[in-house]
């Protein structure tokens, strides 16, 4: 018997496999067939079987539906914002990260249908409707109200950094945010750092679980400073103020607004270290960075950048310093990054501990069945009370 042609739109493959960041070449491999077969399939030269489209949908993640479609479609997968190391080169996506990002979109949607199946409605906390003129006082209100949100205090005199961490995530969550993190070491934090997705309701902030915790903090800020500013675009690291493009101009911002709500002025300023030196930039090295920085969950580098802001140290004098003391830090963070893990715990950390908690509680609930919170959680049934166990506020989550 004959193969039945399968009567698609050649642009509308072509999008489904660039959607995913394949080369055709690779595409080829993943469902078995020649070199040229998917190039041909493109082009229109040739039509893919019944049988080899459903290969080429599961290895493209899509509906087979879609497939039919007369053009590609042009409401999936609009990235409002994703964050890069600074330096890092603007290209086309690696497979993973097209992955996490649609894991980020999905796990959003599921929690808009618990929402909607439980009759409840999500908190709008996270937003500040009527913005401060100036960018510090918006640091200061939002900072307040996650503060407000938080289910402990904050370390006076440094602690974990991992301490800092789970207790913005925790504070962001109840705002109303979805907070989750790439999985498995699969996106390096050199292509993405964090991602952030704008929605009224249930807006989503994705930091990378391969980043340190220093790193993952500073990002989840800025990405929240996004979402107060409802924009969208390219993020890096880009701390220059001076920049002139939009884009950099934007970036800028939002470090800004993160590192004044992580570092608020006066706390800064008040650090014995600070009040010490005056305006003194020669006298700081890392070590006296590192510790004067400790109270703040941050980075020596991140406190230092906030000094040059507040116009205590020398922009000369960071820009000297400032490869030496990342390099540094870097170093540091490998020698007490924690060893291996476990599954729960690297779940719960990737999915959200809120995330977890509201699926693990509405299954507890009986509002949704044992099939529905598995699916939710990806995991076994069985799997579920533990997962809830590790998502709970006093579990820490690295």
């Amino acid at each position: 018997m004959a193969s039945i042609p399968a009567l698609v739109e050649p642009a509308v493959m072509r999008w489904a496999r660039e959607s995913v960041g394949l080369s055709p070449l690779a595409a080829a491999r993943k469902f078995g067939v020649s070199e040229g077969r998917v190039t041909d399939w493109e082009s229109g030269t040739a039509r893919p079987t019944i049988a080899q489209l459903r290969k080429a949908a599961e290895a493209y993640k899509r509906p087979l539906a879609v497939f039919f479609l007369a053009e590609p479609p042009t409401t999936f997968d609009t990235l409002r914002d994703f964050r890069r190391h600074e330096g890092a080169i603007e290209g086309e996506w690696s497979p993973e990260l097209h992955g996490e990002y649609r894991r980020a979109l999905q796990q959003r949607q599921q929690l808009v249908e618990l929402y909607e199946i439980d009759d409840r409605t999500p908190s709008h906390e996270w937003q500040i409707s009527l913005l401060p003129e100036s960018d510090e006082e918006l640091a200061q209100v939002a900072r307040q109200n996650i503060l407000n949100l938080m289910p402990g205090e904050l370390p006076a005199n440094g602690s974990s950094p991992y301490t800092h961490l789970n207790l913005w995530i925790s504070g962001l969550e109840e705002a109303g945010v979805l907070v989750l993190a790439t999985s498995g070491g699969k996106v390096s934090p050199k292509e993405m750092r964090a991602l952030s997705l704008h929605f009224e309701m249930i807006p989503v902030i994705m930091v990378n679980g391969a980043d340190s915790a220093r790193g993952r903090l500073f990002s989840l800020l800025h990405e929240y400073a996004h979402l107060l500013l409802h924009t969208s675009g390219l993020c890096d690291t880009t701390s220059d103020l001076r920049a002139v493009s939009p884009n950099r101009r934007l970036e800028a911002r939002c470090n800004a607004i993160a590192a004044s709500i992580l570092m608020p002025k006066e706390a800064v300023l008040r650090r014995p270290q600070v009040r010490s030196r005056g305006h003194d930039s020669e006298s700081w090295d890392y070590e006296t960075l590192r510790s004067a920085a400790a109270p703040f969950g941050v980075s020596a580098e991140a406190f230092l950048r906030r000094l040059v802001t507040l116009g205590r140290v020398d922009r000369k004098f960071y820009n000297s310093r400032r490869n030496e003391f990342i390099a540094t830090y870097e170093e540091e963070e490998k020698r007490n990054r924690p060893a291996g893990g476990n599954w729960y715990r690297n779940t719960v950390r990737d999915l959200g501990k809120g995330y977890v908690r509201q699926v693990a509680d509405a299954h507890k609930r009986r509002v949704i069945d044992s099939f529905t919170a598995a699916s939710y959680l990806d995991a076994k049934v069985g799997q579920i009370p533990k997962l809830a166990e590790k998502a709970s506020i006093k579990q820490g989550v690295e």
